[in-house]
């Protein structure tokens, strides 16, 4: 094995463990995935730390949880105080290099990806924003997908014509899909539409995340989805992760064919899942249930990583910055004391290093501000910003919210989360609440006010703001996380 491996970082945007192979799905949507799991370790507990986009990635390149990186609904930038895992890595010797499909993991924008030395988003075809959503019918419309292919072109041209083979390398990639809007292209969609259901049915069912949240789903008598609405939508999501599952597959065959894959530590990963059949919930905010926080995690190393093997203890995304200082051996008491995070290495030998799993979600200012484009002018908006921390330790997993709503579930029994013990066990939800505390003020914390980006076709609406700031619900600090 090399002194310093290459390492991979291959994320799968809002990807659950539900759809999974290697997780027990019952379909085979990730063939590729599954032959990677095969030669090498599944992680069955692995979480982020938060439920979308900013603060898992955030989490991920900075080795902390989102109440110490500050990144998240109500401030969506990362502090450019905070060393990261790229700048790390760049001053040991590895060539860093990040193929992106999402825009919220910008460099410029919200300092996500600061430290890369390349940084390549990669557009949509023809052009268009890298960020999908709801509103976007491009992928409709036409047969392409929302960047994969572009992204797995990039990669390969890479290692043919740009790759410095005297230096490991350390490389990112982060596909959108399965991301709103689900819309695989053919075959992938068909193969995997629920049964007795047509294209047109499928392109009708809801896929607004807004529109369920406020009761508004059209041609619904309560506003809200049926359950096969549902369904049907489970099944276009299958049929995306099935999609890039065998665009995964081609980079990594690519790679074992050069001679590269053995000599690179692969990570398979994601940074959250989304919320489906939960009555005003829907996509990634506003919860932390395991729907949206409980992600896979496969690694292989031939030499390094067991094969064919799972690990059943707890992990999280903050870990991997101190997992690869420990790896490379580097020593450094800067880094050391900015890092919530343990290292994995020891999972690689069996032993457990963490006995609870840790997830926050900011008060959502970001989905408060989208909303009042389109609720009407008496809408109470106070319960969407309720803040959220989350965590799960044994069999147990407590939700602490800010308004007092608090969740209590025995996971072990009720791992879909529906049968709230809080009444019948406050004991453990008030143990649990005192681990919650323990932990955040045994770290740094920062708070750097509110402040959403300004991008594209999500420009925020600053009349919106001015009522939210007339209320103080949004607050901008100046100077706050030097963004």
């Amino acid at each position: 094995m090399p002194t310093r491996p290459n390492i991979l970082i291959f994320l799968m945007d809002t990807q659950p463990v539900r759809n999974m192979t290697c997780y027990g799905f019952a379909q085979n949507t990730t063939p590729n995935v599954q032959k990677i799991a095969d030669e090498g370790l599944v992680y069955d507990q692995h979480y982020g730390t938060g439920a979308w986009t900013v603060p898992t990635h955030a989490s991920l390149f900075t080795g902390k949880y989102q109440s110490g990186h500050g990144a998240g609904a109500q401030y969506e930038y990362l502090s450019r105080s905070f060393p990261t895992l790229a700048e790390a890595l760049n001053e040991n010797g590895y060539a860093t290099i990040g193929f992106n499909n999402n825009s919220w993991v910008s460099q410029d924008e919200t300092n996500i990806a600061r430290g890369f030395s390349q940084w390549v988003m990669i557009p949509r075809p023809m052009g268009r924003n890298v960020q999908a959503g709801p509103e976007d019918e491009y992928i409709v419309e036409t047969n392409v997908d929302s960047g994969a292919s572009s992204t797995i072109d990039a990669i390969m041209q890479w290692f043919d014509h740009e790759r410095d083979a005297s230096k490991p390398f350390f490389m990112f990639v982060n596909c959108i899909e399965p991301h709103l809007r689900v819309w695989a292209p053919e075959p992938f969609r068909s193969r995997f539409l629920l049964s007795g259901v047509s294209q047109a049915q499928a392109r009708r069912v809801n896929q607004d995340e807004y529109a369920e949240r406020l009761g508004t789903v059209p041609d619904r008598a309560d506003g809200h989805m049926t359950q096969a609405d549902w369904d049907i939508l489970k099944s276009l999501y299958d049929g995306e992760t099935a999609y890039l599952d065998s665009r995964m597959g081609i980079v990594f065959d690519f790679l074992r064919a050069r001679g590269i894959l053995d000599e690179t530590l692969l990570i398979i990963t994601a940074d959250h899942g989304d919320l489906l059949e939960r009555r005003g919930l829907m996509g990634h905010h506003l919860a932390l249930f395991d729907d949206l926080i409980h992600t896979p995690l496969i690694v292989r190393k031939p030499g390094l990583i067991p094969q064919s093997a799972r690990f059943s203890g707890f992990v999280q995304i903050c870990d991997w910055f101190p997992t690869f200082l420990d790896l490379l051996d580097i020593r450094s008491d800067k880094l050391a004391g900015e890092i919530h995070g343990v290292s994995m290495a020891p999972t690689w030998r069996g032993e457990p290093t963490r006995d609870f799993a840790l997830a926050e979600y900011q008060k959502g200012v970001q989905v408060v501000e989208r909303a009042l484009r389109i609720a009407p002018l008496d809408w109470d908006y106070r319960p969407w910003l309720r803040r959220i921390k989350t965590i799960r330790a044994g069999q147990f997993k407590y939700h602490w919210y800010s308004d007092g709503a608090d969740l209590l579930f025995d996971v072990s029994a009720d791992p879909g989360e529906r049968h709230n013990l809080i009444a019948e066990r406050p004991e453990i939800a008030t143990e649990l609440r005192k681990k919650i505390e323990s932990l955040l003020l045994s770290v740094k914390r920062h708070d750097f006010g509110d402040k959403l980006r300004n991008h594209g076709f999500r420009n925020v609406r600053w009349d919106n703001m001015a009522r939210l700031s007339a209320l103080g619900a949004y607050r901008e600090i100046e100077d706050g996380g030097d963004s």
